[in-house]
């Protein structure tokens, strides 16, 4: 299909429901159902029918004028066509020319049609350090609570700025600590509710608790290292504010990171080695929970974590698809849903 008609134009208030519509149809049932009503937006259109839409909106700060990408969606009709392309190229052009020098927007992990076109345009991820550099302490808190950037679990920051290159952070190491320092951080309020329970059973839930981050992520980096493709580990420092008040409330809710090969393909090959390690690392969970039946306390308190972690890996629907499921289902259907099947009857048997 050639799309010489292609038009790229601002959203007129008139169609603010038929571009919800389109985005509803391009994203999976959740997500649609909290996509916003736009106020802004710049939209595809193809032969008079919207085909496509990016919603934005504006952050500013007293020393900046900051645009955020809120979503960017095409008619899945549409895919592989270079609508998206040139949706998103027009969009920024569109943005800079009304002087927001500073762009920035979430994306999901895994989601490498929507991030690679932000690399191609010039953004870079952004730690919430990178973050405070670029826009200040106020322009960092105004991004994080003005947007989903405190609820999106596993999901990534780009910062594009006209004025000041991004400093991206690739190094493995760094974001593998930075993966262990933030959920023990977030586990914070935990721990404290377990003080009256004294030092011990604190420390023994910190050892349980890092033993099953440990379990949670060696697999990963294995996937990686094993891969023999270009690949690097990240941390998706998205979401902590959920993890840390589901930790307030007694629920433990980690944070995620990942490999990621730095070329996706759409092929077998490549959704079999992103599969692997997620099917490993179930694997690891289901013998981990039966620790349920030793005396031990450390490793009940592995057993009890771990059970939280394998129901999480088997649900493929966002927020919970970037812990493993996502991986395992867009491999193989049947595959996963084995994996959902022995996951429920563990959990029942161990109830």
């Amino acid at each position: 299909m050639k799309m010489e008609n292609l038009i790229i134009r601002k959203m007129e208030p008139g169609e603010r429901k038929a571009v919800v519509k389109v985005g509803r149809k391009a994203f999976e049932i959740i997500e649609g159902i909290f996509l916003p009503m736009p106020k802004t937006a710049m939209v595809a259109e193809y032969e008079g029918k919207i085909i496509g839409g990016i919603i934005y909106s504006a952050h500013d700060t007293k020393k900046q004028k900051i645009g955020y990408i809120d979503d960017a969606f095409v008619d899945p009709d549409y895919h592989g066509l270079g609508v998206g392309k040139k949706l998103y190229t027009e969009t920024f052009r569109c943005l800079e020319k009304e002087g927001y020098k500073v762009i920035t927007g979430l994306v999901k992990c895994d989601n490498v049609g929507s991030w690679k076109l932000f690399i191609d345009n010039g953004f870079r991820r952004a730690s919430f350090l990178e973050i405070i550099r670029q826009i200040g302490l106020v322009g960092m808190i105004k991004q994080y609570f003005e947007t989903p950037y405190f609820a999106a679990i596993g999901m990534d920051f780009y910062l594009l700025n006209k004025q000041d290159e991004v400093k991206e952070k690739t190094k493995n190491l760094p974001q593998l600590l930075a993966f262990f320092l933030c959920n023990l951080l977030v586990v914070c309020p935990l721990g404290i509710r377990l003080f009256n329970e004294g030092i011990e059973r604190i420390c023994l839930f910190l050892l349980a608790y890092i033993t099953v981050l440990a379990v949670f992520i060696l697999p990963r980096l294995l996937g990686g290292i094993t891969s023999k493709r270009q690949w690097h580990f990240r941390f998706n420092n998205g979401g902590s504010f959920i993890s840390l008040g589901l930790s307030t409330l007694g629920t433990i809710f980690p944070m995620n990171a990942n490999w990621y090969p730095d070329h996706y393909e759409n092929t077998k090959v490549l959704k079999r080695q992103l599969a692997l390690p997620e099917l490993v690392k179930w694997c690891l969970f289901s013998l981990l929970v039966l620790f349920d039946f030793a005396t031990q306390p450390y490793f009940h308190e592995v057993a009890r974590i771990s059970c939280n972690l394998l129901i999480f890996s088997v649900v493929p629907l966002y927020p919970f698809e970037g812990f493993g499921a996502g991986r395992i289902y867009r491999y193989n259907r049947k595959l996963w849903l084995v994996t959902a099947i022995i996951t429920a009857i563990e959990v029942v048997l161990l109830s």
